[in-house]
């Protein structure tokens, strides 16, 4: 996943507490702007594909890569090791990506630090995906009210795939914020590019 990527600390002030409240308020901003954009999102959008061979999500027998996740009807395809240059992937690949990075990192941090990508249920309609997205990104938003101790604690998020044992808790809200904004950005523009490709 993209967490396994190197990436900056967020740069220091005396008095932490506006550095968590901008933060915040970015990814509350964010996060409006994004679910104006998915707004009337249809399943035939959900699951378009804009080249053949996008990662998506699919039925086990459909699955054309050789690793997925999942623990329902629906598997999120896994592209390992990834080619170049990388796959497109479909919306429906990403919301998938965005429900599990905030559902387990939450879980690592607040949870059980046990879940694992096999104990999540992808949705297959865009209805239901946006609505585990908006319970994930609840779920993800509790984290910010921490205290800033906690905040600043290395390793207080032991999720595995990353490196939040190597960092302070602000540093992982820092890189959760450019995940979340990064990818529903992308999630915009194919919604864009299937209008567009459609004639509009």
């Amino acid at each position: 996943m993209d967490e396994q990527n190197e990436h900056a600390a967020v740069p220091r002030a005396a008095d932490e507490r506006p550095a968590k409240a901008l933060l915040a308020a970015q990814f509350d901003t964010s996060r409006g702007i994004f679910e104006q954009r998915v707004k009337g999102l249809t399943d035939d959008e959900y699951l378009w594909e804009p080249v053949p061979g996008a990662l998506s999500l699919r039925r086990p027998g459909e699955v054309r890569t050789q690793a997925s996740f999942g623990g329902g009807a629906v598997l999120m395809e896994w592209a390992r090791p990834e080619p170049d240059p990388p796959p497109l992937r479909t919306i429906a690949w990403l919301v998938a990506h965005l429900i599990a990075m905030q559902r387990m990192r939450y879980d690592y941090t607040l949870g059980t630090r046990s879940l694992t990508m096999d104990d999540i249920e992808w949705p297959a309609t865009a209805d239901a995906a946006i609505a585990a997205l908006a319970e994930a990104t609840d779920r993800w938003r509790t984290v910010f009210g921490l205290p800033a101790a906690e905040l600043e604690q290395v390793g207080r998020s032991s999720y595995p795939h990353g490196l939040d044992p190597k960092l302070p808790l602000i540093d992982i809200l820092w890189w959760m914020n450019r995940e979340y904004i990064h990818h529903t950005a992308e999630i915009a523009f194919i919604r864009d590019l299937y209008t567009w490709t459609r004639g509009c």
